[in-house]
């Protein structure tokens, strides 16, 4: 078994790693994707401090992790979806604005 892993981005709080084992699985790829979720969590902690408008048509809702981005376009989300994981428990930690999506 020869696993093979590559890190191939480490910037800007997200690194991306390449995992190739050309012994047990010969042309197949997996990138592992790790965020420092740190610095999204004090993002939110700040903007949810920031007064804002009511009458806004747009407002900031969460900062969405990428972990969670690249499911929704892997897997084709759309607005009702986007909304579910907006709404649900998992997403608490980044939303910003606490009305119902």
């Amino acid at each position: 078994m020869t696993e093979r892993k590559t890190i191939y981005k480490n910037s800007d709080g997200i690194r991306r790693t390449l995992i190739t084992d050309d012994d047990e699985h010969p042309g197949r790829a997996i990138v592992r994707t790790e965020q420092m979720l740190d610095e999204i969590l004090a993002g939110v902690a700040r903007d949810r401090e920031l007064p804002t408008d009511p009458r806004s048509p747009i407002r900031r809702v969460a900062r969405i992790p990428v972990e969670v981005f690249e499911r929704m376009i892997l897997e084709g989300w759309g607005p009702d979806d986007e909304a579910r994981w907006l709404n649900s428990p998992e997403a608490e930690p980044f939303r910003i604005w606490k009305g119902r999506v």
